[in-house]
C-alpha cells in the first residue's frame, strides 16, 4: 500500500509541476541505483558543488560563469520526507568526518538555480 501512495503522491506532484513549470522552468532528478552504490554522497556532493560555485566544469552556466547562485529552496510538499542534505554534509565535511547513514526512504530536496541565459553572454 505505501508504494502505492508514493507512487500516486509523486504523479500528483508531476501535474502540479508541470502547471508551475509553464511559468518557471522545472528540472526534475531522479537518482536511483544499487545499495551503497554511493547515491547519498553523489546528491551531498552535487548540492554542495551548485551552492558553493565549484568543481562543476561540465555544467555549462558554472563553467562559463553565468552562474549567479543556488540556495536550498522549501518543498512543496511537505507530506514528502527531505533528503537530509545538512546532515550528510556534516558527517563528510565535519570534525569527525565518516561515510553517511544511507537514504532508506524516497525523499526530495528542492534546489534553486539563478544564472544567466547562454544567449544574453
Amino acid at each position: 500500500m505505501a508504494n502505492w501512495t508514493d507512487e500516486t503522491r509523486i504523479a500528483l506532484d508531476n501535474m502540479r509541476d508541470s502547471v508551475t513549470g509553464l511559468f518557471v522552468p522545472t528540472i526534475r532528478l531522479g537518482v536511483t541505483g544499487l545499495s551503497r552504490a554511493g547515491k547519498t554522497v553523489f546528491i551531498t556532493s552535487m548540492i554542495q558543488n551548485l551552492i558553493e560555485g565549484d568543481n562543476l566544469s561540465l555544467f555549462a552556466p558554472l563553467a562559463e560563469g553565468r552562474l549567479i547562485g543556488a540556495q536550498l529552496s522549501p518543498h512543496p510538499n511537505a507530506a514528502m520526507p527531505r533528503f537530509a542534505y545538512e546532515e550528510h554534509r556534516k558527517a563528510l565535511k565535519g570534525e569527525d568526518r565518516h561515510w553517511p547513514q544511507s537514504t532508506r526512504q524516497i525523499s526530495q530536496v528542492r534546489l534553486t538555480l539563478k544564472f544567466q541565459p547562454d544567449h544574453w553572454a
